[in-house]
C-alpha cells in the first residue's frame, strides 16, 4: 500500500509539473513580441556592422504586424540573416520567456591588410579569417602586399585555411606577418610586408633602406637576426653607408653598400 501511495505522489507530482509547464508555455506562446534587444561586442565605439540596418532588417524579419504571437516569429530566418555579416565572427538569437528576441554579435577584429597583385585587398585576423574591406571604417594595420595572388572576398567571410585559398599566396603571407607581429620588436617597427614573387621585403619605420627578409624559411630566425642587428648598429654613422640589407643567407647578415660609397 506504501509502494502505491509513493508511485501515486509521484505520478501526481509529474503530472502537475507537466500542467504547470503546459500552462505557462501557453502563456507565453500566446503573446506578441514585446522587443528586440541586440548586443553587439567590438573592439571600438565604431565598427563595421551598422547596428541601425542590423536591428531594422531584424524587425522587418520579425513583422510583428503579421507574426502576431511568439511561434510565429521566424526566428531561424533571423539567425540565417546574422551569420551573412560578413564581418560577424559570433551571431546568435534566441526569444526569453519574457517576450523579447535577443541577438548576439561579436565583430571581427582585423590585425592585418593584404593587397594582391589586382589592387585589390581584404583583412584578416589572428585566426586567418577573412573579411570585406569597408572604405568608411578603414584600419591602420600592418600591410601586405605584392605580386601577390589571390582573389580577395567583397561580401561574405573566409579563412586563409579554405581549400579555395591553398594553391595562393594569402596563406603564406598571413604567416610571415603574424611571425612578424609576434616578434614585439618587429611588431614596433614593421609597417608592411612586399612580396616580389620570391623574397619577402620589409618596409621598416624611421629606417630609409631596402630590408629583405628572403623566402618564408627560418622567419623567426631571421627576425631575431635583424633585431640583433639592428639593436647593435642603432646610433651609428655606418648605417648611412648602406641602401640593403639581407637576412636570407644562413649565420650571416648581407649588408649593400650605396653605390656612391667605397666598399
Amino acid at each position: 500500500m506504501k509502494k502505491f501511495l509513493k508511485i501515486l505522489v509521484w505520478v501526481l507530482t509529474i503530472g502537475a509539473i507537466g500542467c504547470l509547464w503546459y500552462f505557462t508555455r501557453q502563456d507565453h506562446v500566446e503573446h506578441s513580441l514585446k522587443s528586440v534587444e541586440m548586443s553587439l561586442i567590438r573592439p571600438d565605439s565604431h565598427g563595421f556592422i551598422d547596428s541601425l540596418e542590423v536591428y531594422n532588417h531584424i524587425m522587418k524579419i520579425c513583422d510583428t504586424t503579421k507574426n502576431t504571437d511568439i511561434t510565429m516569429i521566424p526566428v531561424e530566418e533571423v539567425r540565417d540573416y546574422l551569420k551573412t555579416i560578413p564581418w560577424a565572427i559570433y551571431t546568435d538569437a534566441n526569444i526569453t520567456m519574457d517576450e523579447t528576441l535577443v541577438v548576439q554579435l561579436i565583430e571581427c577584429q582585423p590585425v592585418m591588410r593584404v593587397y594582391n597583385k589586382k589592387g585589390q585587398s581584404v583583412y584578416l585576423d589572428e585566426e586567418g579569417r577573412i573579411f570585406p574591406v569597408k572604405s568608411t571604417h578603414p584600419l591602420h594595420l600592418m600591410i601586405g602586399s605584392g605580386n601577390l595572388n589571390f582573389n580577395a572576398v567583397t561580401k561574405t567571410s573566409a579563412s586563409v585555411y579554405d581549400s579555395v585559398y591553398h594553391s595562393t599566396d594569402l596563406p603564406k603571407i598571413f604567416s610571415v606577418i603574424r611571425k612578424i607581429q609576434s616578434n614585439t620588436y618587429t611588431n614596433c617597427c614593421v609597417k608592411q610586408v612586399y612580396f616580389d614573387g620570391k623574397e619577402y621585403e620589409l618596409v621598416m619605420n624611421n629606417v630609409d633602406l631596402k630590408v629583405v627578409l628572403g623566402n618564408d624559411n627560418n622567419v623567426d630566425l631571421k627576425l631575431r637576426n635583424l633585431q640583433y642587428f639592428f639593436e647593435r648598429m642603432q646610433g651609428s654613422p655606418d648605417m648611412k653607408d648602406y641602401c640593403k640589407i639581407n637576412f636570407n643567407f644562413e649565420n650571416q647578415v648581407v649588408c649593400t653598400r650605396n653605390k656612391n660609397k667605397k666598399k
